[in-house]
């Protein structure tokens, strides 16, 4: 418990320390390093509790673990993003997004019986895999159209001013999107191998939620390629996309784990 006590405060404290140079007329982060090190501390303290995960049935791996474990993932992509791009406003939205999951986790904790066998675990942390990185996406779309916004408004604050031109930003969310899409891709294709009986484990409508969003970014990596897409549509159809993917793994969760249990 002291483990995700500390950690929830030290990604509570890099966000706040972000949050302030990108609000005051800095040209350097004069806590770049104090950020760093709140981070690297918050995701090896997270890592350590993880060690309750595992049983000799399999992992235990619940709606709140699994959440906590996908927040865990996007930190760890982001902080080793911002190392050589310029991505470092993420961590506002992305940070407290981490120690929410964590509260979560102490609030309301998953029970032993929500264990998955390692014989679908591959499928299961691929698909992790990807929703973390299309969370990627999702953070950095967030920020694209709030950075839009202001632009075509001419209303230029200190936040806006320092965030990477509009064509960087873009090129950031489809690199995220395109690497997220191979992922899902294969954690479908994982999933049809390793699951036997969706109607018996009622998973066909976590499928078929899980294909249309297959579909929708699909549609927008191919179009990104082939016709340039780009711009308010395309940041919209990535929300939506990855919202139906939320209610696909986590609506599923929270039905069959806290509704129906």
């Amino acid at each position: 418990m002291f483990l995700s006590y500390f950690a929830i405060s030290a990604y509570l404290a890099a966000a706040l320390l972000l949050m302030r140079f990108f609000s005051k007329n800095e040209l350097a982060h004069p806590h770049q390093k104090t950020t760093s090190l709140l981070i690297s501390f918050a995701i090896i303290a997270q890592t350590l509790t993880f060690t309750n995960f595992w049983t000799v049935q399999g992992v235990v791996f619940g709606l709140a673990n699994s959440a906590s474990f996908v927040a865990w993932l996007v930190a760890i992509l982001l902080f080793l993003s911002s190392i050589s791009k310029p991505v470092h406003a993420l961590g506002i939205l992305v940070y407290p997004l981490v120690a929410f999951s964590l509260i979560l986790g102490i609030l309301f904790p998953d029970t032993n019986d929500k264990v998955i066998p390692l014989s679908i675990a591959s499928h299961v942390f691929l698909s992790i895999t990807a929703y973390a990185l299309l969370a990627l996406a999702v953070c950095q779309s967030i920020l694209l159209k709030i950075q839009e916004r202001h632009l075509h408004a001419h209303t230029i604050n200190t936040f806006i001013n320092k965030l990477p031109p509009l064509q960087t930003m873009e090129r950031l969310l489809f690199q995220n999107l395109r690497i997220g899409f191979y992922m899902l891709t294969l954690s479908l294709a994982t999933g049809f191998i390793f699951i036997d009986d969706f109607f018996a484990q009622q998973l066909m409508h976590k499928t078929i939620l899980s294909l249309i969003a297959w579909v929708i970014f699909a549609t927008l990596v191919i179009g990104r390629r082939v016709f340039g897409w780009r711009g308010k549509q395309a940041i919209s159809a990535i929300q939506i996309g990855f919202g139906l993917l939320v209610v696909a793994y986590y609506g599923t969760k929270f039905v069959l784990e806290r509704l129906l249990s």
